[in-house]
């Protein structure tokens, strides 16, 4: 090519330049000359000059930006040369997602991101980042096309490119050009973080989260809308209106996927000082809250007043034995404080609620897309928080405030966003401009994402999304997105299009062309739909799924579960006119539509009907064997509602071979994969014909069940501090220099009454003398401090979500669980015998029976701290309750098994403590089994249950039974009186 060709030949820097600036003119609107171009080394060459400009500037300058004002505005002969290569690199990736796998290839990206870290003119380091975001923007796009050719990564991240990202986000300068900057650093920091561990390095290697949230409290500042409690200095320059959206934005990319990253961004030291506790009697947060309507102003307050009624409980005696589980909250009861004070130092609720109403005032203040992406943040924030433990002192006041937040959530941000998907689905307006249409394109992609992030979780925002209207706006959405839509032509060529040239290097290939912006458009606003559906779905009330039946997009669900077919990369390439929104689907609209299925299937009314009429189990079984795991997970977990007993499906997946399937991804080694599919497989088990329960037990293994409920990590022994705590060998210098566990500092105080493990929080029942774990996965840190610690707050909240020993601790338990489960449900029906021996024949019984003594035992010494002593410490209650729940299906076998089950002691013995366990359930499923196996199956039977009633009064087990008549749960009173009656009748009264 001549004008590639001109450059390479150029003698001088100056004729150099002329040839860029022509090679730029002439390819500038011309897709043709820019695969030309490529062909013929074009990025080689640019990526050449980008390199030896960037070296030859940086011998005489220092970090980007060093004196914190703006850059010199001269432009040397290097900096003109490197500016010009840097515009064509833009314009080349403007082409599509054809050039992206060149570019990459020759790490171009990178090499931009690191010739930021000169000082050079505005107007260069302006072109670079327009560049990055070009190319971002494509990268993203081919990414999220499944039919696409593998991308490769996006590495824009390092330590170094993030300080100089930071840098530039940092300057004091109130430019244009300052302000532009700004703008696309938050646009590619949107863009181009995907992976989590990108999110992680951001935060942990840059200051760049806490820098955007300096920005935001120094906007609110400079706008009047809150107070900074502190330095005023230290805030830095308040950025335009126009680039709150953008910083929004890249904060919720940042903290998206991660409670430790939400948590990081609501308390950094700005957004705390900025929501600050101005004495010990008077916290100026509380004002912030719905019953205060925010910060009050001559015009009134900035947010409506809302009424919240008082939340009304009932209280407890503590010690009351109608209350078992009370006595595990004793000791701070005995030492005069609240019942809260001794859980870890938790969130401040109203740092919270304040951090929400202002993010909902944001909202507020904006309009179309700029609105969803305060909304957006906002959702995050209330999803972080709120199955956090808060240091609040008591729980009705923790609850009043929950609901405060909840309610505001539903009256004021809701129907903002139900607004949004009703503006999303009206047809583009005539006046709109440049800016406008793409504004609209955002609202229309993302506004159901938005509202579906809104009302996850919360039945109470569900509820108010439905009364809003929620539903008839987006089924429309989701049928228009399978619409035909116009695309635009490519130009006619002479020349045949290539099938590739080996010869060529990887730098001058293009790749796939992948799919048209009008089709990748539809496919967005198709996924969006399909999150928000799923979310209204997700809850108890069936109405809302009934309603989305009745909009008739049930077709629309299972249609987008169809993945492109395999030639459908040289369909692109040959005849790009007749691609269709309905030849497939992109992966992330094939997960969302798994998501819709998965919600809408737990409806039992619509297995039977609209589901098995639309054909849903035969796309679902096709994707359990997709290319993407991701993709397989999201088919499993629906299977595991199509596969109940009750669905009609389960025969038609059977048939399909469903079982070999299951049986094969519970043996990977995705422990999520591994999880769904023993969950799915104890569905299918459930009520199955016996053939079917054998053969899945044989399909999986009845070594690898053993195996799953011991658990891999079993064996693994936590190594003990000098302290008396738990380490797990976790540990971060402090601010002095000093390595600090972030789970168990050594001044950790050991309460008398209550202690926990690192797998979790220890419960006490004074009444038993026993303690028990619970699963869920808590720090120890020190709990004599009763004011809230941010700091060390956030070291528990990243304990416990990035420690990869409790991560995998806390997945073995849920595989346990569900192995566990997967027996019980093997046992159920009247096979329940003939399932027995086979298990015995198949396991062993011995075996069996001493997995089930383990889980009831107490935890091993060396699993537990050196200063409980003598005191048992137990596992987790799901484990227990999985546990005993199979025990109860092995007393209601026949009077062998029942006298099997009595015959192991030490079984027994290590069931005993679990009939005043403070989980209400446990106790239940206890008492149950005890009537199981004192019930008499016939007259044949009755000496033999005499004798069992007596080897249970032996170990103490009627003595406790006998207690439970006082319990304060109904469920368990009336199980208790069962048991006590049935031993009277064998045993002639207590």
């Amino acid at each position: 090519m001549e004008g590639v060709d001109a450059v390479r030949q150029a003698a001088t820097i100056d004729g150099r330049v002329a040839a860029l600036r022509r090679l730029k003119n002439y390819l500038v609107g011309h897709d043709q000359r820019k695969e030309e171009a490529v062909q013929c080394g074009a990025i080689p060459l640019l990526t050449e000059i980008l390199v030896s400009t960037s070296r030859t500037a940086g011998k005489g300058r220092t970090g980007l930006h060093s004196s914190g004002t703006s850059p010199p505005q001269h432009m040397t002969p290097e900096d003109d040369l490197r500016l010009q290569a840097t515009i064509i690199v833009g314009t080349l990736a403007n082409g599509g997602g054809a050039f992206i796998m060149a570019l990459l290839s020759a790490n171009t990206p990178s090499i931009l991101m690191n010739a930021l870290a000169v000082d050079c003119p505005a107007k260069l380091t302006t072109a670079t980042l327009q560049t990055l975001k070009n190319i971002a923007t494509w990268w993203v796009a081919e990414r999220n096309a499944s039919h696409a050719a593998s991308q490769g990564a996006l590495d824009l991240f390092s330590e170094r490119s993030s300080r100089n990202l930071q840098a530039i986000l940092a300057q004091r300068s109130a430019s244009s050009a300052i302000t532009q900057q700004c703008r696309l650093v938050t646009d590619i920091i949107s863009l181009a973080a995907t992976s989590d561990s990108t999110k992680a390095d951001l935060v942990a290697n840059s200051a760049l989260l806490e820098t955007l949230s300096g920005l935001l409290a120094s906007y609110t500042v400079a706008n009047g809308y809150g107070a900074f409690h502190g330095d005023n200095s230290q805030l830095p320059p308040p950025p335009s209106s126009g680039n709150i959206p953008s910083i929004l934005a890249a904060i919720s990319t940042i903290i998206t996927g991660s409670k430790f990253r939400a948590h990081a961004f609501f308390l950094s030291p700005h957004i705390m000082r900025l929501f600050a506790r101005v004495t010990s009697s008077c916290d100026e947060r509380q004002r912030f809250g719905a019953k205060e309507g925010f910060v009050a102003s001559e015009q009134g307050p900035l947010l409506p007043l809302l009424h919240v009624p008082a939340y009304g409980t009932t209280t407890y005696q503590y010690n009351s034995r109608s209350f078992p589980a009370g006595a595990a909250m004793q000791g701070s009861i005995r030492k005069g404080g609240s019942v809260f004070d001794d859980l870890p130092n938790g969130g401040d609720i109203d740092q919270v609620n304040a951090v929400c109403s202002w993010l909902l005032f944001l909202a507020r203040s904006m309009h179309g897309s700029d609105r969803l992406a305060a909304l957006r943040l906002l959702a995050l924030i209330n999803n972080a928080i709120d199955t956090d433990t808060f240091n609040v002192g008591h729980r009705s006041e923790y609850e009043q405030k929950k609901r405060e937040r909840n309610k505001q959530m539903a009256l004021l941000a809701v129907p903002m966003a139900v607004h949004l998907v009703q503006v999303a689905g009206e047809p583009k307006s005539a006046d709109l401009g440049t800016q406008g249409d793409r504004d609209a394109q955002l609202v229309k992609e993302q506004a159901c994402e938005v509202l579906a992030l809104l009302v996850r979780n919360f039945d109470q925002l569900q509820v108010a999304a439905v009364d809003a209207g929620a539903i008839k706006h987006i089924c429309p959405i989701l049928k228009k997105s399978f619409d035909n839509v116009p695309l635009a032509k490519l130009m006619w060529s002479p020349k045949p299009t290539a099938d590739g040239a080996p010869s060529l290097p990887v730098t001058c290939v293009l790749g796939s062309r992948g799919l048209p912006p009008e089709i990748l458009h539809a496919m967005r606003c198709r996924e969006s739909a399909l999150l928000a559906l799923s979310a209204l779905s997700e809850g108890k009330e069936d109405t809302h799924r009934k309603s989305i039946v009745e909009a008739g997009v049930v077709p629309c669900i299972i249609d987008s579960l169809k993945d492109y077919p395999t030639d459908y990369s040289e369909k692109l390439a040959s005849n790009r006119g007749q691609v269709s929104a309905k030849d497939g689907n992109t992966i992330p609209v094939i997960l969302a539509a798994c998501r819709a299925a998965k919600t809408m299937s737990r409806s039992v009314s619509l297995l039977r009907t609209s589901l098995i009429d639309a054909g849903i189990a035969k796309p679902i079984f096709q994707l359990l064997t997709h290319d993407e795991h991701e993709v397989q997970l999201a088919a499993t977990d629906v299977c595991a509602n199509l596969l109940l007993d009750f669905s009609p499906m389960r025969d038609d997946l059977l048939a399909e071979g469903v079982v070999k399937v299951l049986t094969r991804h519970a043996r990977t080694s995705n422990s999520a994969l591994r999880l769904s599919s023993l969950w799915a497989l104890k569905h299918l088990v459930l009520g199955a014909p016996k053939d079917v329960k054998i053969n899945t037990l044989s399909e999986l293994g009845p070594g690898w069940l053993v195996n799953a409920i011991e658990g891999e990590h079993h064996d693994i022994a936590p190594m003990h501090n000098n302290g008396g705590g738990v380490s797990v060998g976790l540990s971060t210098p402090n601010a002095a220099g000093e390595q600090v566990e972030l789970l168990n500092p050594s001044s950790m105080d050991v309460d008398e009454s209550a202690e926990q493990d690192e797998d979790g929080e220890v419960m006490y029942d004074e009444s038993s003398s026993t303690h028990y774990q619970a699963s869920q996965l808590r720090s120890t840190l020190n709990q004599t401090t009763t004011t809230f610690d941010s700091t060390n707050y956030l070291l528990s909240v990243r304990s416990r979500e990035q420690n990869p020993l409790l991560r995998a601790k806390q997945n073995d338990i849920a595989i346990q669980e569900q192995a566990l489960d997967l027996i019980r449900n093997l046992l159920n029906g009247d096979d329940c015998a003939v399932m027995l021996d086979h298990l015995f024949q198949q396991i062993g019984a011995t075996k069996l029976f001493d997995l089930f003594t383990t889980h009831l035992s107490p935890l091993p010494s060396h699993q537990t701290r050196s200063l409980t002593g003598s005191r048992p410490l137990y596992g987790p209650t799901e484990l227990i309750h999985a546990t005993i729940s199979t025990l109860t299906h092995i007393a209601n076998g026949l009077p062998k098994h029942k006298q099997l089950l009595v015959a192991q002691k030490p079984l027994l013995q290590a069931w005993l403590p679990h009939f005043t366990h403070p989980e209400r359930k446990v106790r239940a499923a206890s008492l149950w089994t005890v009537n199981s196996l004192t019930w008499i199956v016939d007259e044949s039977d009755r000496r033999d249950a005499r004798q069992r009633a007596m080897e249970l009064r032996a170990v103490g087990i009627e003595r406790v039974v006998r207690n439970a008549l006082g319990d304060g749960d109904v469920d368990v009173k009336e199980r208790a009186r069962t048991a006590a009656k049935q031993f009277d009748q064998l045993l002639g009264g207590g």
